[in-house]
């Protein structure tokens, strides 16, 4: 049986102590309230969206057997529909069909102001090649109460920083070293329905230790590269994450080819190993990456 996965929580954590004891031994952690000086926190609301990027199409994920099937809407009317579903299942009436889940694009296509909005959080959490430009390299997540992302892992193999702006949600987080036992196909999804999981059909998920986490406004989640989560949206909730490399976890990235990661993602991989190591700054690979952002895997 494989060793319970540890998160810790703390209330501070200053950029070098993360770097020393949870970015360099791959250790997850929880920093309480890591965005409250940010306006982000106060000013990301529905209005702002609707002022900012109402009339721009956006992609909406459903998970489905054959796969992620994705359908368009105007950003406007997602969010009145999202208004609407939120206030009658607060108040006990027939919801209807669950709005969909607006699910990893890029955050500077709708917080054009992202940049600034963010400023307070301290940028020399990411390494200095991303700079004052890590925004840029972020994705956002918006879905209804009850929103669900299957057990995965990040597919570049990237370190992730998972910021919670509004809501809550529910991440179940395993050490990579669980993969096997959680059935894993194409890559980088899993077989297993962490919440009603099938033993006889996948007895090896019983030796898996999973350790649930709730974040919440203005919560930050540190994952380690390969780390397997599970997320659950527990309100209608606004998230944002950033998947990151170091110049080791570029490297890896690369040499999982031979562990059967996709070309595509390999070349996603290759650009910020290149930008990192010949030092080519960010803001010039940026253009080649974009479509990442985008990316469905």
């Amino acid at each position: 049986m494989s060793k319970a996965y540890r998160v810790a929580e703390l209330d501070r954590l200053s950029p070098d102590d993360f770097a020393k004891f949870y970015i360099r031994p791959a250790r997850p952690v929880v920093v309480r309230g890591a965005l409250k000086k940010c306006a982000a926190l106060s000013d990301w609301t529905f209005d702002y969206l609707r002022r900012h990027a109402g009339g721009s199409k956006t992609p909406l994920k459903e998970w489905t057997a054959s796969g992620v099937k994705i359908s368009h809407m105007p950003l406007a009317d997602y969010l009145d529909g999202l208004e609407l579903y939120e206030k009658r299942r607060a108040a006990g009436e027939p919801v209807g069909q669950r709005p969909l889940y607006l699910h990893d694009i890029p955050l500077t296509s709708v917080f054009r102001d992202a940049s600034a909005d963010l400023a307070a959080f301290p940028q020399s959490y990411f390494p200095s090649w991303y700079g004052a430009d890590w925004p840029k390299f972020a994705q956002m997540f918006l879905g209804p109460s009850a929103s669900l992302t299957p057990l995965h892992f990040d597919c570049l193999l990237t370190h992730n920083l998972f910021f919670q702006v509004s809501g809550r949600k529910r991440f179940t987080l395993f050490s990579h070293d669980d993969l096997q036992r959680c059935y894993p196909y194409n890559w980088r999804w899993c077989r297993v329905d962490v919440e009603n999981p099938d033993h006889e059909r996948y007895p090896l998920y019983r030796e898996a230790r999973g350790v649930e986490i709730v974040v919440g406004p203005g919560d930050l989640l540190y994952m380690p590269p390969g780390t397997l989560h599970h997320v659950r949206s527990l309100d209608c909730a606004l998230s944002f994450n950033v998947d990151w490399h170091t110049k080791g976890s570029a490297l890896n990235g690369l040499l999982a080819v031979m562990r059967g990661m996709p070309l595509q993602n390999v070349y996603y991989n290759a650009l910020i190993a290149f930008g990192m190591w010949a030092g080519v700054p960010s803001k010039r690979v940026m253009p080649f990456y974009k479509s990442y952002l985008s990316y469905v895997s």
